[in-house]
């Protein structure tokens, strides 16, 4: 499989770097020239400029945005002298001027900020052991923007001292942070079972006495060789016009000159000498975690479908081997999944992953091994083989909705293929897949004598581009209701080849008690196991060979089902989805199968910080009332839940009347209308009544609460404010303004972010207003060290009372404004999410379209409006809970 790019960060940092001065005297460069150019399939145009840059272009027109996006051949693994350092992740801190990156974040200066802000674009970067790589993605009228932006990072950088010190107090924070989180952990344990000493086995954040040690001459003279422009790729995918594009970038990248091309070669992968076997521990992990590699192969070698396919096979879905012989029939394993990771530049690893409770795990792996002998002896299947071909064809599909998404596919193929058509071709090699062939590379590379195995256990525990293309034809959405209440939304539309369904009913959380927390959870969940007509099996196997997927799940507000599928299996999808929310089984064997998952979350709410920190906060901010719990449930009212509880759960609690299904993608809305008529008529009709909790009083003097952890290099802290109800339009444009001046839209950013990056206090920081059917809050969380928690709270404190006494300008709105949009635009790409947020709109009485007018809304935001809902919400006391090991340097404020 293509290799992802390791994203080995916690959310959000803003980085800077110092453009040339506006206006300073010199004479303008010339701009490189197109030396060659090419058209690949799909109207993608492959350009090189005389400097030796790439730059790749892809026109789309589902949706008007872009992604404009640049890729550097510097990853932790070609460092050469620096190797260890982890001076990659730090360039990427510096070189980046208002980008947001992934891990956590710091301040910009105002001037940097606003080159994002002002674009209204949602930033990133990250690090791979392969390549760094930054993107800009906004509105497709802010193509230019992005690509001057993004241009200027790239070929016009000059790294400060002030910058340097900054980012590489940050960076030896996020290091600190990673020794608190079990994945990463057992991704760098294996990491070094499997490489040894080849560069890869090194994290890419590098090893903290390495780092501690980097100066800001070793950056710069590694900066100086690895971000010449041959060493770059340079990607754009969206709304576009090619060629003004290209000649856009050419124009950017004017004074780039080439440089010396950077050594990139690498030592050969040793070959595993035998078995190796380690053991590593977790203070705050529940659940043991295993890893089992056999390597493989690299990228470009005729046995990479096969394996693929085989991975597929073994684990992929709730029909898929390993899944359903030793998670479902055996219920030794909680999660386990299997990947066959083939990265360009050597040897890749076929590996299956398991979570399992700590007396399971010798049971397991010899499970899992048994498993993986007999497909080396018998192969496999027809229908094994069909299943996963559709659904390997189905996720290349779904990847190519977004222009995130398609431009980080057409680079990382350049990169590692030299072909950006390499994934789409992808698919045709895999249904050319035969069942000898998976046979075959079953038994060439499952070498039970040569495997790495990895286990990270409990403390305690450790014995063991071209013309424009055609504009997708959109259909009008229209909605209707049924007989018995139930409202319905069709929004048809020919931009991709799958159709996405989406229920959702009032409920939730809000409709359970102390004694019936996680009844709701489990009866989503369970209700997708099974139909009069279907077993568990063959929904999964249905879904599976429909390249899709079906779930049932619990929210704070709502229960809701989604499935999705490719569009010729639509009619087909949709009875069964119809079927599990109106007449599922609620079979005693499939409970069984899942009680164990359901209790392992509830067990992993402990070994993070944040989740950890959210019970605790939400038990003291909302008390009693529903949402003082969380939605996983309880251990105790999980462990003994009966089939007949969650039978009589479901009756009460799912009704037409409280329900909305929403359908988006490519079918027929008129025969649609027709098949939901049929199908969703004996759904119950009426409503349920919901409890309406009053508002959370907090005294003007606040609340602090200090709950004592035993993660040792991190404090969570949450403030609270009593917030609003989901239906509270008059205020809610306003307070997504403050709020986005406050900490950034969904991704961080403003005064918080700037503050206590800026200073180095934090990990990651971000606000956001918690709204619901019952009154929510408005919530500040922040990670950092445990000395500075006392600090962080402060800080927090001071930002929220200022903003209570603060009215902004009408340009800060404007700006706001920008940013909220385009990560609305953003994150309605795909079928799904239109489908979900089609359905939830029409729910709470806003209307499907809703999403439609949002422009409107924003625009009527003012300086005064902002101004009266900051009094409103921070104006009063709040709710302080840290989590922290040091509780006595906290006090109240």
């Amino acid at each position: 499989m293509k290799p992802a790019v390791l994203r080995i960060l916690l959310p959000a940092l803003i980085a800077a770097c110092v453009l040339p001065a506006a206006g300073a005297e010199s004479t303008p460069a010339a701009p490189p020239k197109v030396v060659s150019r090419a058209a690949a399939e799909g109207g993608v145009t492959v350009a090189t400029l005389s400097n030796g840059l790439t730059v790749i272009v892809k026109p789309m027109r589902i949706a008007p945005v872009v992604c404009v996006r640049c890729y550097v051949r510097a990853g932790g693994m070609l460092e050469k002298e620096f190797l260890g350092c982890g001076i990659s992740h730090l360039c990427e801190h510096l070189v980046a001027k208002g980008a947001l990156h992934e891990g956590p974040g710091h301040a910009a200066k105002t001037e940097t900020r606003s080159a994002v802000g002002d674009i209204g674009g949602q930033s990133n970067a990250s690090t791979s052991m392969a390549w760094t790589q930054y993107y800009i993605s906004a509105a497709a009228g802010k193509t230019m923007d992005c690509v001057d932006l993004i241009a200027g990072w790239m070929a016009h950088c000059r790294i400060t001292e002030e910058d340097f010190e900054r980012e590489h107090g940050v960076v030896q924070r996020e290091l600190e942070l990673g020794k608190d989180n079990p994945r990463r952990q057992m991704w760098y344990a294996h990491s070094a079972d499997v490489f040894g000493t080849h560069p890869a086995s090194v994290p890419v954040i590098g090893f903290a006495k390495p780092l501690s040690r980097l100066t800001l001459q070793d950056v710069q003279t590694y900066h100086r060789r690895m971000y010449t422009p041959q060493n770059m790729v340079f990607v754009v995918a969206g709304d576009v016009d090619s060629e003004a594009v290209l000649q856009r970038a050419a124009k950017a990248f004017a004074g780039c000159d080439a440089g010396r091309v950077p050594d990139l070669s690498l030592p050969p992968v040793r070959a595993l000498p035998g078995e190796i076997r380690t053991v590593h521990t977790n203070a705050d992990l529940k659940e043991t975690m295993a890893e089992l590699s056999f390597q493989s192969i690299p990228l470009i070698h005729p046995d990479l479908y096969p394996l693929d396919v085989l991975s597929t096979i073994l684990a992929r879905g709730e029909a898929s081997r390993l899944v359903t012989k030793v998670r479902r029939e055996r219920k030794l394993v909680n999660s386990i999944s299997c990947s066959s990771w083939t990265p360009h530049w050597g040897k890749g690893v076929f590996n299956v992953s398991f979570r399992c409770d700590p007396a399971k795990a010798d049971a397991a792996e010899k499970a899992v091994l048994a498993e993986l002998r007999a497909v080396a002896a018998e192969g496999v299947t027809a229908a094994e083989l069909g299943r996963a071909s559709r659904q390997m064809v189905a996720s290349h599909v779904y990847s190519q909705q977004s222009v995130e998404s398609v431009s980080e596919t057409l680079g990382t193929d350049y990169l590692t293929t030299g072909d950006v058509s390499f994934s789409r071709n992808y698919t045709r090699r895999v249904r050319a897949v035969t069942a000898d062939e998976v046979l075959r590379v079953a038994r060439k590379y499952l070498t039970f004598d040569r495997m790495a195995v990895t286990r990270l256990v409990p403390r305690g525990q450790e014995a063991t581009a071209g013309a424009k293309t055609e504009t997708a034809r959109q259909q009008e959405a229209r909605a209707f209701a049924l007989d018995n209440g139930l409202r319905v939304v069709l929004q048809p539309t020919d931009a991709v080849e799958l159709v996405a369904m989406t229920l959702v009913t009032r409920g939730g959380l809000l409709a359970e008690t102390e004694s019936t927390n996680g009844l709701g959870a489990l009866m989503a969940q369970l209700s997708t196991k099974g139909t009069p007509k279907l077993s568990a099996e063959q929904i999964a196997a249905f879904f599976a060979n429909a390249g899709g997927g079906i779930s049932g799940s619990c929210g704070n507000n709502t229960f809701y089902w989604q499935a999705s599928v490719l569009e010729d299996s639509f009619a087909d999808a949709l009875e069964i989805l119809a079927d599990v929310i109106v007449r599922p089984t609620f079979a005693e064997k499939e409970l069984e199968i899942l009680r164990p998952d359901a209790l392992a979350r509830i067990g992993r709410v402990q070994e993070s910080w944040f989740p950890e920190l959210q019970q605790f906060q939400r038990r003291k901010f909302f008390g009693e009332t529903p949402y003082g719990r969380m939605t996983v449930g309880t251990k105790e009212v999980v462990s003994s839940a009966t089939v007949e509880q969650l039978r009589e759960f479901h009756k009460r609690r799912v009704r037409a009347g409280d329900s909305v299904l929403a359908i988006c993608g490519r079918f027929d809305p008129a025969a649609a209308e027709k098949l939901v008529r049929a199908l969703f008529a004996a759904m119950p009709a009426g409503t349920v009544e919901l409890p309406s909790p009053r508002p959370r009083k907090v005294p003007k003097a606040g609340e602090l609460h200090v709950l004592k952890t035993s993660k040792q290099q991190v404090a969570g802290v949450m403030v609270a404010a009593p917030g609003m109800t989901v239906d509270n339009l008059a205020d809610r444009f306003a307070v997504d303004v403050l709020d986005t001046i406050i900490s950034g839209f969904r991704l961080p950013g403003g005064w918080l972010h700037n503050e206590l990056r800026g200073k180095q206090l934090v990990y990651v920081v971000h606000a956001y207003n918690w709204a619901g059917l019952a009154p929510g809050a408005f919530l500040v969380y922040a990670a950092g060290q445990p000395d500075k928690a006392g600090e962080v709270v402060e800080i927090i404190h001071k930002n929220l009372r200022k903003a209570a006494e603060y009215t902004p300008t009408q340009e800060e709105i404007d700006r706001a404004v920008n940013v909220i949009l385009t990560a609305e635009l953003l994150g309605s790409q795909s079928m799904g999410a239109l489908s979900m947020s089609s359905a939830l709109d029409e729910l709470y009485g806003f209307g499907y379209d809703f999403r439609s007018k949002l422009e409107s809304h924003y625009a009527k935001v003012t300086p005064a409006e902002v101004a009266r809902v900051a009094r409103k919400y921070l104006g009063g006391g709040y709710v302080t809970c840290v989590s922290t090991p040091q509780p006595e340097r906290v006090k109240q404020q």
